[in-house]
C-alpha cells in the first residue's frame, strides 16, 4: 500500500527535497487540518476559533508554523468588529489635528487617510469573491473550498513534530488532522480487496464457462493449468528477487492470465490435427513474441508503475506459452511422408 514506492524520483532527491522544505518551512505534504462549515463564513470563524490553539502549538515547538484563510480573510463579523473600533470622522480629525499641530506635515495632508477611514467603516466585509485577481486570490483559494451546502477550511501544516497534540486540538475545536498518506493507502488497500474479490468471483465464472463450453473435466484442466501455474509462477519470481507487490501487480496478473487462457484455448482448439497444430503454434509464436517485446521494453522503464507491469506480464507471456504448449496442446505423431 506504500505509495511512495511507486514514484520514479530516486530517494536521495526526495530525502533533499525534505530537507529543503524543511529549511524553507514549507507546508507539509502529509497532514492538514480540516475544518467544516455551512458556508464560506462559518469556515473562516471555525478558523479564527482555531488560531489561538494553533498559536499555542507553535510556541509549545509542536509545530513550526501553519497557513490558514481566516489569517488572509477574516469573518465577516471579524472585520464588522474592527469596523466599530474605527473612530468617527469628528473623533479621528480632532485626534489628527492634535497631532499634526505639533509636526512639521500640514493640517491638510492626511485628508485622504481621513476619507479612507470614512470609508472603511462604511464598507460592507469582503468575501472570498472579492479576492479574485489578486495576489491573495490563489493563497485563500487553496484553503477554502466550497463545496454546494458546506465550506471545507484546510489548515496546512509546518515542521510538524508532535502529531498527536496537532490531532486533540483539531479535534477539540470540530476539526480533523487528516493524514493524506494514510488515506491514500487506505483507499489503496480497500481496492486491491474488491479487486481481489472481484478476481475469485471471476475465476468461478471463467471455470463455469469454459466447463460449459469444453464438456469436459480433462479439457478444462488442459485448458486452464497453464494459466494457473504461471500465475504462481510470477508471484513466486517477483516474490524471490524481492519485488513488493502493489496493486499494480495484482492488475498485470490478471492480463498475464489473459493471456494464459488465451494460449491454452488455442493449442487445445488445434485438437490432434498434425498440420492445424503446426498453423497454431506459428500464429502463437509470433502473438508471444510481440507481446514479450512490449512487455520487456516496459520492464526495463525507470517508472516503477510500467517497470511493474511490464516485468509481470512479460515473465507471465513466457510461462504461459511454455506450459500451454506442454500441458494444453494434445499429443499427436506426425504423419508418415
Amino acid at each position: 500500500n506504500d505509495l511512495s514506492k511507486l514514484t520514479p524520483v530516486p530517494a536521495d532527491a526526495m530525502a533533499q527535497d525534505m530537507r529543503l522544505r524543511t529549511a524553507l518551512g514549507a507546508p507539509d505534504v502529509r497532514y492538514v487540518i480540516v475544518l467544516q462549515g455551512r458556508d464560506t463564513d462559518a469556515a473562516l470563524q471555525a478558523g479564527e476559533r482555531l488560531q489561538p490553539a494553533l498559536d499555542r502549538l507553535v510556541a509549545a515547538h509542536a509545530i513550526a508554523g501553519y497557513d490558514i484563510a481566516s489569517r488572509y480573510l477574516p469573518s465577516a463579523a471579524t472585520q464588522r468588529a474592527r469596523q466599530a473600533r474605527l473612530p468617527d470622522a469628528a473623533t479621528l480629525r480632532a485626534e489628527l489635528a492634535g497631532a499634526v499641530a505639533k509636526s512639521p506635515f500640514r493640517a491638510d495632508a492626511f485628508a485622504p487617510f481621513l476619507a479612507d477611514v470614512a470609508t472603511a467603516r462604511q464598507a460592507p466585509p469582503l468575501g472570498a469573491r472579492d479576492l479574485d485577481d489578486t495576489p491573495l486570490a490563489a493563497s485563500v483559494g487553496g484553503l477554502l473550498l466550497p463545496r454546494g451546502d458546506h465550506t471545507t477550511a484546510l489548515v496546512s501544516l509546518s515542521g510538524i513534530d508532535d502529531v498527536a497534540a496537532v490531532a486533540r486540538v483539531a479535534q477539540a475545536h470540530g476539526g480533523q488532522l487528516l493524514d493524506l498518506k494514510d488515506a491514500s493507502e487506505t483507499l489503496v488497500g480497500a481496492y486491491r480487496e474488491r479487486v481481489l474479490f472481484a478476481l475469485g468471483i471471476a475465476s468461478l465464472l471463467l471455470i463455469a464457462t469454459v466447463w460449459l463450453a469444453l464438456r469436459s473435466p480433462h479439457r478444462m484442466l488442459r485448458v486452464l493449468a497453464p494459466m494457473a501455474l504461471t500465475t504462481l509462477l510470477i508471484l513466486a519470481a517477483l516474490r524471490g528477487f524481492g519485488v513488493e507487490l502493489t496493486l499494480f501487480h495484482l492488475v498485470a496478473l490478471i492480463l498475464a492470465a489473459g493471456l494464459g487462457l488465451d494460449y491454452g484455448l488455442f493449442f487445445e482448439h488445434a485438437g490432434d490435427d498434425y498440420g492445424e497444430q503446426l498453423r497454431t503454434l506459428h500464429a502463437v509464436i509470433v502473438c508471444s513474441i510481440t507481446t514479450l517485446l512490449v512487455f520487456f521494453l516496459l520492464a526495463l522503464s525507470s517508472i516503477p508503475v510500467l517497470r511493474a507491469i511490464g516485468s509481470t506480464v512479460a515473465i507471465g507471456v513466457v510461462g504461459n506459452f511454455l506450459l500451454a504448449l506442454l500441458i494444453a496442446r494434445e499429443p499427436t505423431a506426425q504423419p508418415a511422408a
